[in-house]
């Protein structure tokens, strides 16, 4: 432990690796950017209701911590190394592991860094260290609702894929992989308060990929993987030059442990390069059919807002408004 605080001391305050990749956009992203990732990030599982529940979410954080604060004996009490190795790097549990925890991790890590830059924080690497940190904390808080999930969830990514996310996001060769190649971008959700349950819906971390070697058509067409608690694969077509939908399908998880899920299909559509709107029938939080409308495509002079309506399997409409806030609100199960 003292060996990790050490590396994590070095690298915060070695300034001198940060570089400069240009995902933060002051005229595109809110001044509640790093208030509106720990949301995102926190209630990013309640898109499983199978597994994961909001209830007692201070009573959740205090058993996340007593997990991870001593991971040498809570890993040999749950099974030991060997069993943590198999299970979070040599099973079907890597795949999140490696898209949210890695990949979206590293991305996200450079994006609020950039923002604390922009404003002028002192020592922006530590700032984006906490805010990635609590939002990754507060997940690992909500997973302990299910009985499967163990210490060893928690550490290996807190220990192993979070912390190499953040040392790799001054990888300035992987980064420039990341964002130039395959062309990695966050499409997160706009998160909701309801008035009616008092709690978070329509919340959660998503990304796109779109790897540059299987474009054709001059780029017109451009396959794309959507990973997060929905991991769809499908076809964006730039239909103008600044004008691209996107459809896909694939699978929203129900189990995300064995990676098992139901169907889910998906339309997207961006402009200007930005996310102005998704469609999901069949997705998650158990929603037949959810749709959001992003600032890019409202935006009023410097009011930002964003829409969500979705309709319940079992019945009930969820309306959610977002307007220069961390968060909208709305109400759920109408």
């Amino acid at each position: 432990m003292k060996k990790i605080i050490l590396l994590l001391l070095t690298i915060l305050t070695a300034n001198t690796f940060a570089k400069d990749y240009k995902i933060f956009d002051p005229k595109r992203d809110s001044i509640w950017l790093p208030y509106t990732y720990v949301i995102n990030g926190t209630f990013d599982v309640i898109q499983n209701p199978y597994w994961f529940s909001q209830d007692d979410y201070s009573k959740k954080m205090t058993e996340a911590w007593n997990r991870v604060r001593e991971p040498d004996r809570n890993i040999k009490r749950d099974g030991g190394y060997k069993k943590l190795i198999q299970d979070e790097v040599f099973s079907s549990r890597v795949v999140p592991n490696i898209g949210l925890h890695f990949i979206g991790g590293s991305y996200d890590t450079v994006h609020l860094r950039e923002y604390f830059e922009h404003h002028g924080y002192p020592m922006p690497d530590v700032w984006a260290f906490l805010f990635t940190y609590a939002a990754h904390m507060g997940n690992e808080a909500l997973e302990t609702s299910h009985h499967e999930i163990s210490s060893h969830d928690h550490i290996a990514d807190l220990y192993i894929f979070d912390l190499a996310a953040f040392i790799m996001s001054y990888n300035e060769s992987y980064m420039n992989f990341l964002l130039d190649d395959m062309e990695v971008k966050a499409w997160h959700f706009q998160p909701i308060w309801s008035l009616k349950s008092d709690d978070f819906f329509n919340a959660g971390l998503s990304y796109v990929t779109r790897p540059k070697f299987l474009q054709f058509n001059d780029g017109k067409m451009k396959p794309f993987i959507y990973f997060g608690m929905q991991n769809i694969a499908g076809l964006s077509y730039l239909y103008q030059e600044d004008r691209v939908v996107s459809l896909g399908g694939g699978m929203s998880l129900t189990d995300p442990l064995e990676q098992k899920g139901r169907f889910v299909v998906s339309i997207f559509h961006e402009s200007n390069g930005e996310l102005d709107g998704s469609l999901f029938i069949n997705g998650s939080e158990d929603m037949s059919w959810r749709l959001n409308l992003y600032p890019n495509l409202l935006k009023y002079k410097d009011v930002d807002p964003g829409f969500i309506i979705g309709n319940k399997r079992g019945g009930g409409i969820s309306l959610g408004l977002t307007v220069n806030m961390p968060f909208g609100l709305g109400t759920d199960h109408l």
